[in-house]
């Protein structure tokens, strides 16, 4: 693998994290500001959440294997369908002059720290559905190994971040305005990505 090639599947694997983390992040926060949930179980809870779903993705995109790659690189669109939803979510709630909605893992905390953690992690479909497109057009061992190896490394500076904006309020809060709006343009250009290395680059 080309330090290029290295390069751009790192700017790949952040883009997917990131894209498919910004709601997690304010979880975590809501967990870090929860005198039930000690910092140790919220950071291994998270963990186990991340990997499972990495393998429940890695385990949808075995279909690489038996369909051609062209037609594989089609799941990009599953990611610019997701940001489309969202853009067009995020401009009626500022027509109607309302906040964008909580997602509805924000409710789920229950009281087993660890178990919880790990199962709010693991509730998002829309995540399974993004790192699957990902792993479906990157399936070579060391493209897999690389990719998992940034969520590793960027959950524990998820993990970090919320931390440190539990006692930052304000900055939490320039956060969430931000994010909410370059999250749509993030998950359409990662799907783009995906359809282009299917069609454009060779194999």
């Amino acid at each position: 693998m080309s330090i290029l090639d290295f390069l751009s599947l790192a700017g790949l694997g952040i883009a997917a994290f990131v894209a498919t983390n910004i709601d997690d992040l304010f979880i975590l926060m809501a967990f870090f500001a929860n005198r039930h949930f000690p910092a140790a179980q919220i950071v291994l809870g998270q963990y186990v959440g991340m990997l499972a779903l990495l393998a429940v993705s890695l385990a949808g995109s075995l279909i690489a294997f038996v369909i051609p790659h062209n037609l594989i690189g089609l799941v990009g669109l599953f990611p610019i369908a997701i940001g489309i939803k969202e853009l067009l979510e995020l401009r009626k709630g500022e027509e109607d002059g309302e906040p964008a909605k909580e997602p509805l893992k924000n409710r789920l905390i229950g009281y087993l720290p660890f178990l919880t953690v790990a199962a709010v992690t693991l509730s998002g479909g829309e995540e399974i559905g993004i790192y699957t497109s990902v792993f479906a057009t990157n399936n070579d061992i060391t493209e897999i190994i690389v990719i998992i190896s940034i969520v590793m490394v960027l959950t524990a500076l998820w993990c970090g971040i919320a931390a440190y904006l539990v006692n930052h309020s304000f900055l939490a809060n320039r956060l969430r305005h931000i994010s909410s709006r370059v999250l749509p343009f993030v998950l359409i250009g990662l799907g783009l990505y995906i359809l282009a290395e299917a069609f454009l680059v060779p194999k």
